[in-house]
């Protein structure tokens, strides 16, 4: 124990005494300094919520006077009702009367409903407003009152008399309003204004750290140039380290919430994070290292082998002197690495298996002199780079040691209670400092990860390297939230981080944010706002600014400057509050938007001012290497175009989105002469706008919020009940998900539709609940009140707008959770079992959430990260369409395009050909089309094309096509310029006729497939703006979410020259298309074929007494067979068939016949839980857990046996006919699963005929060919012998595979296979082989129909892929005869394929339009289809 000095205490000096406060002088010094509290009862009552060692008053969220002996700093109390958006503002630090009352709650603790408004504002929290004409009710009934009645005034409504007598005052209007806004009790608006300073002092120490692991580079490449090679042992004993600092970590984060009492600590918690973080990153990288440190060591181990095998004399040498090498070892262990045995013998870490390998080479080198000198300067080279490695992973963790040290001193204080401001200061001051050691390797690593996933995809790195890609993309998202303005004085500047994808900027470019002038204090001058562009000023940039006291909106797309001033509302006359700005380019268009709030009603003044750019440029084309986007001013190594030359901005700016993503000044890359102490930000009265009035969060996606801990504000009990309000646009996305080991729950939309699943150790596996109801479709873009109640732990009824829609049964479970996630989850726990790896997070808004009816404000949850308040109408609207190729969107807004018309949109496809734009008025006709790669506007038979034909590559791209009195013009990415002059016409009457986007129902023309966004038109009743397809009148399958169309992975194919010698065969790449479609886990589809079936055998014996099968069952069949047993003669059978929609269950017994049919139907298309028993002469049919139907047959004795072979799904041809009704005793359409007997599954399947995965999401005609394998073989009604015409379409999945083959016994045979994306005819006609072939110019992969035509005619054979022929002129064979042989169809046997193909993988993908010599071949009708064949429909692309 050391004699401390200056007041201090502890094992190292390292606290203060009673009575002392820690305090950092400007200097950077520690020292303790006399609390301001009275000596007497200063223990315990104000060191945790005391502000500063300085400062006599209590910190933010506490209230008291600590100079008055006997008083203390109490926690505010405002009964949950204070706005989350001020946190650190809640109460008066004296008084304690809350400040921020929202919910519509008033009182000095927020515990009444606020005048005008009745309800419970303590329990229930539901204030409702007054339907009343004096707007004066009772505060408990609502009942109506006169107005003189109220006369219980408190503090509150006294605010409303000081706003009277402030109307009488000489203030002007907008001083007048400023008060207002300002004032939400007493002595609160002076304090506001302090306590930001504190705020903003941490949370920008805080950011700064972020932006520096996110923003650092190229520092430290050569220490992690050998960072993999790390020695094994070392890496296993610093993963320990890691969990041992994790463990640290989430007991300090504990402990801190612990002693949290209103959200203050927990923006601490970013700081906690960052320690917690960079643990992670060390530790996947070094299960990186060793993933990689094994493939360098079998690189080595070859080396040494290859040595052995060529001199193994010498090689003998050298392990006769290992004693020798043990010693050189220790030398360089004590000598070479003295720092790392310093640091390791800590940790007891020895490096014996690094220093072995490396004395081993060092050995091998040494006494393998006489072998050719590469091998051994390769060798040295070896050595050197080991002993690197070695010295470099020591630095690393040296560089973590003070990171693990500082947790733990962190975590000790905590629990000692010892915490306080300056506390914090110095905690956050030395997370900076370990973060800068540190804060260049992070991206560094990423790099070093990213090559090794690139070079070898081992699972384990993969996931790794996820996860810390995982954490960054949090850490920005977190950072890209923090919804806090930034004051600028005049000289301060602030860098954003740019968007992540510019290409999503060049059409459209949209910015919102809040800014504050305060005339009075600051005179308006000229000053410059934000610049978005080149750092050289050059090229196309947009920015705002004041010029002559207005607000100018300023744009540039490469030719001449646009200025759009807003002349209406001067920046001298806005009131000094925060005000929303939006500005907006469209192409060629540009708008600014000024919205003032009103703050004595809910009106808005709203100010608008239009421009455009002048001559053809619409893209906004940005450098990322130069992009830049400033804020508030520029550094002086930046130069500004002349137009936004101006001073630095004075005032309060806070961004709030870009191209409706949500971002923030605290997401930046650095900041210039930004002192946040000295001008503090300004605080935001958050729901002065009535876009945000509502209280809602914005989900992106990428976040969740997580509720620990339900029960702390209500208990599971007989009735449990989930509540939230959800409103999206979004096909798919997690709502509510609660997981605990292999129990869960999950309420997801999945399709649109609510679908709910969960798992308590049901003995039948998961419980699904869903359906293709109307009323289970919520993704229509308005808010729908979801409710989910657990009754009596057996029964789940789900709620949807208030009305029951669905319920399910299940074993009794009680709910095994105590966690709640919502709008997402953590990628960890997705993947922690199959059922949940697919889910993604939601897209939307939820307005509240509820559990047994309490309120939980998502943003204060700890847990909670990545999403936002409020919620932008924009995010609701569809500016994206995909169409299919059978697809259009329409509408009737009237437009005149043939007398003075603009349009423009992106387009992207991998199609030559289809239909962008169409409209008609009789039979004229407006087109904007692809043709053949070419964009062609077509008016009135007046066609105008462009030059480039390639423009279906799979890359957006950008067209205007335009009409005035002079011409016509189309415009392609601003270059593919072409023009023609208008013929004389009469101008055409202004009807309202449908305009259609992507094909429609009457053109000859053939739809477009492919993605269609941003659109624009010039239309008669409105501005021009972007088109919201969701307000569409006509959608014809057309989905209004992502576009899935992605340019080739394969680069173009060249040319191939005609009849070469061989085959060209050509790399294997991967298709765009999956080859394994969405599809339900462990469920099959039947049908298509009469005799669609499973097969199975190995069925015991004790069948014939008793049995009791189950399984799930989803179809849309009225009529079909799904399960069927019986002996050889069936005599004896037992059979589950559908008949007018119900379920019909029945076996016979003798002559008799048990016959059990459900009440109602069951072919609605969602899935039912059917059980089906034989007991001797009962049987008994149970659906759904809720219907039990029964039968009995006279008797009990009969011998009653079947066969050892199943059939579900359907029966070889033939079978069933005399037992079962003619039309059921086919098979069934339709999906079934977890087919069980006497609670075993069922697995021995020994055949499969015409049986796929069951596949999810939309289908469309044609025959799939499932990645498991199969074939069809044709009725004998189709001969290809020497003279035939075949020509089908077919879009693969897979590169290569079987699509025909025919063969005769004489071993002649005709194939044509999918090779490496060409298309192959090989021929043997008795003489010898030959063959064609044709590369189609994209491929065959890209995901898009291809039509393939083949013609023989005797030695002659032609093949035309997309129009491109090739043919081949094989040796005359006079003998050869045409015969009837079989055609099999995707694939064949592979004994009968020919020796030497190049492939005898079956053909995976979609098959449609096959004919014969011009007859339509129908696959239904086929004579055999084998293994993994749908017949009928496809997974669509």
């Amino acid at each position: 124990m050391q004699s401390c000095q200056d007041h201090t205490t502890g094992d190292f000096c390292e606290i203060c005494e009673d009575g002392y406060m820690p305090d950092v002088a400007n200097h950077g010094r520690h020292s303790c300094q006399p609390c301001a509290c009275p000596l007497s009862i200063i223990l315990n009552q104000t060191i945790g919520n005391h502000l500063a060692s300085s400062s006599p008053r209590c910190a933010p969220g506490f209230y008291g006077n600590p100079m008055v002996i006997g008083d203390s700093c109490k926690s505010c109390d405002c009964n949950g009702n204070s706005d989350p958006n001020h946190i650190f503002n809640e109460c008066h630090n004296v008084t304690g009367f809350c400040q921020n009352c929202w919910g519509d709650t008033a009182g000095a603790n927020c515990e009444r409903c606020a005048p005008g408004f009745y309800g419970d504002a303590i329990s229930a929290k539901n204030c409702r407003e007054c339907d009343c004409a004096s707007s004066h009710c009772d505060v408990h009934t609502g009942e109506c009152l006169p107005e003189s009645t109220t006369v219980n005034l408190c503090c509150d409504e006294c605010i409303w008399h000081l706003i009277g007598d402030l109307r009488l005052s000489n203030k002007t209007l907008d001083q007048v309003k400023v008060s207002v806004l300002n004032i939400s009790t007493g002595a609160a608006a002076n304090d506001r204004l302090k306590y930001y300073n504190y705020t903003a002092q941490r949370l920008q120490n805080v950011t700064e750290y972020h932006a520096a692991i996110d923003g650092a580079s190229k520092g430290l490449q050569e220490k992690t140039e050998v960072l993999p090679l790390t020695d094994r042992d070392l890496v296993l004993r610093a993963q320990d380290h890691a969990e041992d600092l994790q463990s640290q970590a989430d007991e300090l984060e504990y402990n801190l919430k612990r002693s949290d009492a209103n959200g203050f600590v927990q923006k601490a918690l970013v700081t906690a994070n960052v320690y917690n973080n960079i643990v992670q990153y060390i530790e996947e990288a070094n299960i990186t290292g060793l993933t990689t440190m094994d493939l360098a060591s079998d690189g080595i181990n070859t080396q040494l082998g290859f040595l052995k095998t060529q001199s193994e004399n010498v090689f003998k040498e050298s392990l006769s002197l290992r004693s020798e090498q043990f010693g050189i070892t220790h030398f360089l262990v004590q000598h070479s690495y003295l720092g790392s045995l310093t640091y390791t013998s800590l940790y007891s870490l020895p490096f014996q298996g690094c220093s072995h390998l490396f004395s081993d080479i060092f050995f091998c080198s040494e006494f393998h002199s006489d072998l050719p000198g590469r091998t051994t300067k390769r060798l040295e080279l070896t050595e050197e780079v080991a002993e690197g490695t070695l010295n470099r992973s020591v630095e690393v963790l040296q560089t973590i040691t003070p990171i693990h040290e500082k947790v733990e001193e962190w975590a000790t204080n905590m629990k000692h209670q010892d915490y306080s401001a300056a506390a914090f200061d110095r905690a956050v001051v030395s997370a900076g400092e370990a973060v800068e050691n540190l804060s260049e390797l992070v991206p560094e690593l990423l790099h070093k990860l990213r090559v090794v996933e690139e070079k070898n995809q081992v699972n384990n790195v993969t996931t790794n390297i996820m996860r810390i890609r995982e954490l960054i993309a949090q850490a920005r998202s977190v950072a890209k939230k923090v919804q806090v303005s930034m004051k600028f004085n005049g000289q301060s500047s602030v860098q954003v981080q740019p968007h992540t994808n510019l290409e999503d900027l060049k059409t459209v470019t949209t910015i919102s944010l809040f800014i504050r002038v305060d005339p009075d204090k600051d005179p308006i001058e000229d000053r410059f706002i934000f610049y978005l562009g080149d750092r050289n000023g050059r090229k196309d940039y947009m920015g705002l600014a004041i010029k002559n006291d207005n607000l100018v909106y300023v744009y540039n797309l490469g030719e001449e400057d646009v200025e759009i001033p807003l002349g209406s509302k001067p920046v001298s006359q806005w009131p000094p509050v925060f005000n929303l700005i939006k500005v907006e380019r469209l192409g060629r268009h540009g708008k600014v938007f000024l919205t003032v709030p009103s703050q004595t009603s809910t009106d808005e003044q709203k100010f608008i001012q239009k421009g455009e750019a002048f001559g053809t440029d619409s893209l906004f084309d940005l450098d990322p290497e130069d992009t830049v986007f400033f804020v508030g001013g520029v550094p002086a190594d930046v130069r500004l175009p002349p137009a936004l030359s101006l001073a630095p901005f004075v005032g309060c700016i806070e961004l709030a989105s870009l191209n409706n993503d949500v971002i923030s000044m605290y997401n930046f890359k650095q900041t210039h002469k930004m002192d946040v102490v000295a001008s503090t930000p300004c605080p935001r009265y958050k729901l002065a706008f009535s876009q945000s009035r509502i209280a809602s969060y914005l989900f992106d996606g990428t976040g969740y919020a997580l509720i620990n801990n339900m029960e702390r504000r209500g208990k599971f009990g007989i009735v449990t009940r989930f509540d939230i309000a959800v409103r999206t646009v979004a096909n798919n996305g997690i709502l509510l998900l609660m997981v605990n080991g292999d129990n869960f729950f999950l309420l997801e939309l999945k399709n649109g539709f609510l679908r709910l699943m969960y798992d308590f150790g049901f003995s039948g596996g998961p419980n699904v609940m869903e359906s293709n109801s109307p009323k289970l479709q919520i993704n229509d873009a308005r808010y729908h009140e979801v409710s989910v109640i657990y009754h009596y732990s057996k029964k789940f009824i789900l709620l949807v707008d208030k009305s029951h829609v669905k319920s399910m049964e299940n074993e009794k479970k009680t709910l095994p959770f105590s966690d709640i996630y919502i709008g997402g989850a953590p990628s960890h726990i997705l993947l922690s079992r199959p059922d949940l790896s697919s889910l993604v997070g939601l897209k939307g808004c939820v307005k509240g959430f509820q559990f047994q009816k309490k309120d939980f404000n998502l943003l204060e949850e700890p847990g909670t990260i990545g999403i936002s308040s409020g919620c932008p109408e924009e995010y609701f609207m569809s500016r994206k369409a995909y169409f299919t190729g059978e697809s259009y969107l329409g509408s009737a807004a009237k437009i005149s395009p043939f007398d003075s018309f603009e349009g423009g949109l992106n387009f992207r496809t991998l199609q030559p050909t289809g239909l962008l734009f169409y409209h008609s008025e009789g039979s004229e006709e407006f087109t904007i089309t692809l043709e053949n790669g070419a964009v062609v506007l077509n008016a009135r038979g007046t066609r105008v094309k462009s030059q480039k034909k390639q423009y279906n590559d799979g890359i957006t791209h950008f067209l205007v096509a335009s009409v005035n009195n002079d011409k016509y013009e189309l415009v392609v990415d601003d270059k593919d310029k072409h023009e023609k002059k208008r013929p004389t016409a009469a101008p055409s009457a202004s009807t309202v006729r449908n305009f259609y986007f992507g094909g429609s129902p009457s053109s000859s023309i053939k739809n477009f497939t492919g993605c269609i966004s941003y659109a624009y038109i010039s239309r008669q009743d409105r501005d021009i703006e972007p088109e919201d397809f969701q307000k569409y009148t006509e959608n014809v399958q057309t989905s209004l979410q992502d576009c899935p169309v992605k340019r080739p992975i394969a680069a173009l194919f060249s040319k191939q020259s005609k009849n070469s010698a061989k085959p060209n065969l050509l790399r294997n790449t991967p298709c765009y298309l999956s080859p394994r479609p969405r599809a339900t886990r462990h469920a099959h589809h039947y049908g298509g074929t009469a005799n669609s079936r499973q097969e199975f055998t190995d069925i015991p014996g004790s069948l014939s007494k008793r049995s009791h099968f189950s399984l799930s069952l989803k179809t849309q069949s009225s009529f079909g067979l799904i399960f069927y047993a019986s002996d050889e003669a069936e005599d004896n059978f037992m059979a589950l068939f559908l008949a007018h929609g119900k379920l019909v269950y029945t076996f016979n017994l003798g002559q008799q016949r048990v016959k059990i049919k459900s009440l109602e139907k069951y072919n609605d298309g969602a899935w039912h839980n059917v059980i089906f028993i034989r007991d001797g002469n009962l049987g008994r049919l149970v659906i759904d857990g809720l219907t039990v139907l029964e039968d009995r047959a006279q008797g009990s004795n009969i011998s009653w046996h079947v066969s050892s072979q199943l059939y579900l799904g359907g029966v070889p041809p033939g079978r069933a006919q005399r037992n079962i009704q003619r039309n059921s005793a086919y098979s069934f359409t339709g999906c079934v699963k977890n087919l069980q007997l006497n609670g075993q599954w069922l697995s021995s399947v020994s055949q499969t005929f015409g049986v796929t995965p069951c596949f999810e999401g939309l289908s469309e005609p044609g025959t799939y060919f499932s990645e498991e394998g199969g074939y069809v073989v044709l009725d004998d009604t189709f001969n290809l012998g020497l003279k035939f015409e075949l020509v089908v379409e077919v879009r693969p999945r897979v590169a290569s595979g079987v699509l025909l083959h025919v063969y005769t016994a004489a071993e002649e045979y005709l194939t044509i296979v999918v090779l490496c994306s060409q298309v192959m005819v090989l021929v043997n006609n008795g003489v010898r082989e030959f063959f064609t072939q044709v590369t189609p110019r994209l491929g065959l992969c890209d995901g898009s129909w291809h039509r393939i035509t083949v013609i023989r005619d005797a030695n002659v054979v032609q093949l035309d892929v997309d129009s491109e022929v090739n043919h081949v002129v094989g040796p005359l064979n006079p003998s050869t005869k045409s015969v009837r042989t079989p055609v099999f169809i995707g694939g064949a046997p592979v004994s009968l394929l020919p020796e030497g193909i190049a492939t005898r993988r079956a053909y995976t993908g979609c098959m449609r339009k096959l004919t014969v010599n011009e007859s339509q071949v129908s696959f239904s009708k086929a004579a055999l289809v084998s293994g993994a064949v749908s017949v009928g429909f496809c997974p669509a692309a």
